[in-house]
């Protein structure tokens, strides 16, 4: 059984269809890739699955378990987690007190147990300064405490909207070895980018939205191949 399934969820908003009766699975431990241009219903994708948006129509099932209405909070104490494509660190608060947010908010730790749990974290990320107020951060820095706070929820399927958005090559290949590193502890990762080269190294399986529908899916190396797909959004970043 796959970990996540949706089945044809719909979202309007208005007169606009956002999301069309789209129909899409997460398997264990996969890291599947959703790509589009601009306007898809990428992200609108992630707010449904995540529950910060209800679906108009269609079901999601979790682990086995209908989600479908459940609000975002106990969305997240069941196991899914997200990123923001645009960083809000807490103001005031050091690195590490940010990403304990997560495991106290989101999974519901004892004090203890959250610092212990992040501390854990920031090694996995190789977050060094843990102890600096975020203002003194580096991109870098604030990307891997937005991904770590999400990682503090325990969560078993992750979603990460554009966190490679602003790096540089050599931050980005810093931070798609930390994913592969997050992947194997078996956790589920869904990457909506749009960086092709981190698509291509790091999904398992790739679906291509447009206008909210799939148009495509598969590997990526036989996905970005097809016409279709090449008229409506690869050629554009040539």
């Amino acid at each position: 059984m796959p970990r996540l399934k949706a089945d044809k969820i719909l979202r309007r908003f208005g007169g606009l269809i956002a999301v069309n009766n789209l129909s899409f699975t997460v398997g264990k431990d996969e890291i599947l890739g959703i790509i589009g241009p601009n306007g898809a219903g990428k992200t609108t994708v992630i707010n449904l699955i995540a529950g910060t948006l209800p679906v108009n129509k269609g079901s999601i099932t979790f682990r086995d378990e209908d989600i479908t209405k459940y609000p975002a909070h106990i969305r997240t104490q069941k196991g899914v987690a997200r990123t923001f494509q645009i960083v809000r660190p807490l103001k005031d608060f050091t690195a590490l007190e940010n990403i304990m947010v997560g495991a106290l908010f989101g999974k519901g730790n004892k004090l203890n147990e959250a610092r212990k749990k992040s501390l854990e974290i920031c090694e996995l990320l190789k977050l060094k300064n843990v102890n600096k107020n975020v203002d003194e951060l580096t991109v870098l820095e604030l990307k891997k405490i937005e991904l770590g706070r999400a990682l503090a929820s325990d969560p078993k399927l992750l979603f990460l909207d554009e966190i490679m958005a602003g790096l540089n090559s050599e931050e980005t290949w810093e931070l798609i070895e930390i994913v592969k590193g997050v992947q194997k502890t078996d956790i589920s990762i869904c990457v909506v980018e749009h960086i092709m080269k981190v698509v291509k190294e790091l999904t398992d399986r790739v679906i291509v939205l447009d206008r909210g529908q799939i148009i495509a899916q598969g590997p990526y190396s036989e996905v970005s191949q097809q016409q279709n797909v090449i008229a409506a959004y690869l050629g554009e970043e040539e």
